[in-house]
């Protein structure tokens, strides 16, 4: 995917992983009927941990589109996939 380490499959991996041991906490907090603040700071938690990885995604696509122009690719090309994916990261904020 990238060069950078938080970007490689592994990193963003364990971070989904994180956020399913995320949601079942909270599936866990509605279903003993918890607090509804307590929760609601939990899901914000959970939507933040998504957004980083929103944000880790879009800086892979950003350095792959770059080393791919490098590498001779069309820039045309690459900043229609790179402006695919800034599009569908702003829909996220």
């Amino acid at each position: 995917m990238s060069h950078l380490p938080n970007h490689e499959t592994g990193a963003l991996v364990k971070r989904i992983n994180r956020i399913e041991g995320q949601l079942g906490g909270i599936k866990k907090m509605i279903v003993e009927e918890q607090p509804y603040d307590e929760i609601i700071i939990q899901l914000n938690s959970a939507r933040s941990a998504i957004q980083t990885i929103s944000k880790l995604l879009l800086e892979a696509q950003a350095d792959h589109s770059l080393m791919n122009v490098a590498d001779g690719e069309s820039l045309d090309n690459e900043m229609k996939k790179l402006q695919k994916v800034i599009k569908q990261y702003n829909r996220m904020n």
